[in-house]
């Protein structure tokens, strides 16, 4: 299976026009991503929707798992909502793989504000199927 990442990815394509369009700062094992939510991703009023949260913290763990040059899928996705999440604010995302990778990979990850406020927290579980081709 080749999952290798493309200009169309919801989260971080910058040619898909829908998109987060979130740019990553990359480590090996940890990544770091600033930025900014509109209206477009709005849930209740002045607050992002919780799924795209969720999808802001899937990505961030994915992007910690690339980092070592593996591919992997979600296979689980765990989200702890802390405050909401506000929009046009400067925010950061964090992720990181726990552990040494194998076959199953656990990373977890945590939106902040400007403040180092813990808004939301997520581990994920991901599951290698190849090397990346880079």
């Amino acid at each position: 299976m080749d999952v290798s990442s493309t200009d169309m990815c919801f989260a971080c394509g910058k040619k898909n026009e829908c998109g987060l369009k979130l740019d990553f700062d990359v480590e090996e094992g940890k990544v770091v991503s600033h930025f900014s939510l509109d209206e477009r991703f709005q849930g209740w009023k002045g607050i992002a929707h919780g799924g795209i949260v969720a999808t802001i913290l899937d990505e961030a763990m994915a992007w910690a798992v690339m980092s070592l040059e593996i591919q992997a899928v979600t296979i689980e996705l765990n989200v702890k909502y802390k405050r909401p999440t506000p929009l046009k604010k400067r925010l950061r995302v964090v992720g990181e793989v726990n552990e040494e990778p194998r076959k199953i990979i656990k990373a977890h990850a945590k939106i902040l504000d400007e403040t180092d406020t813990i808004l939301a927290l997520s581990t994920g579980v991901y599951m290698k199927v190849g090397k990346q081709n880079t």
